[in-house]
């Protein structure tokens, strides 16, 4: 009787993973940093595709990064999304999520510091990597900065509440 147990356990957990790893989706993150007149990759990106990744890590996915993108021109960003795709079509990834975090550094004393003052809103964009067609578009604003958001932690936190609003988008598609 303890075989047919130990034997039944095993082939419960077995399906349990097979059901888990198939309906996990592979997904392709890329951090657009929109800042004019920057040509630096500030370290807040670089936290926001970490904890983006993250979250989608942490919730079962495949999950990729491309290099964070200094936005410059709408014809320059047509081209890496192109780029992008065709990169994700070849690495077999379903879809690529595009984050644009929109700076607005004109009233801050340390730009390049990990402050959520310094994002003025999220806007972001998934496309189907299969065909190149946008599959769904969102955005966000951070909450108003105070002394005790106005950190690391706090962005990490908005981070992945945009990870959050995009993996409910995903859900429905």
């Amino acid at each position: 009787m303890n075989k047919r147990w130990v034997i039944s356990i095993f082939f419960l957990l077995v399906s349990s993973l097979c059901v888990s790893v198939a309906n996990a989706k592979s997904l392709s993150i890329q951090i657009i940093q929109n800042n004019p007149g920057q040509e630096k990759i500030w370290a807040t990106s670089y936290l926001f595709e970490q904890s983006i990744t993250d979250y989608f890590f942490d919730t079962g996915n495949i999950v990729s990064s491309s290099p964070v993108w200094i936005s410059d021109t709408d014809e320059k960003n047509r081209s890496a999304l192109t780029a992008s795709l065709k990169e994700n079509r070849e690495g077999g990834m379903d879809v690529l999520v595009r984050v644009e975090l929109i700076y607005n550094t004109s009233d801050t004393s340390n730009p390049e510091a990990f402050l959520l003052e310094n994002i003025k809103n999220v806007q972001w964009k998934a496309y189907a990597v299969s065909t190149g067609v946008e599959i769904f578009e969102g955005s966000a604003h951070p909450e108003k900065a105070t002394s005790k958001n106005n950190n690391e932690l706090g962005l990490a936190q908005f981070a992945g509440l945009v990870a959050y609003q995009i993996n409910t988008q995903m859900k429905y598609r």
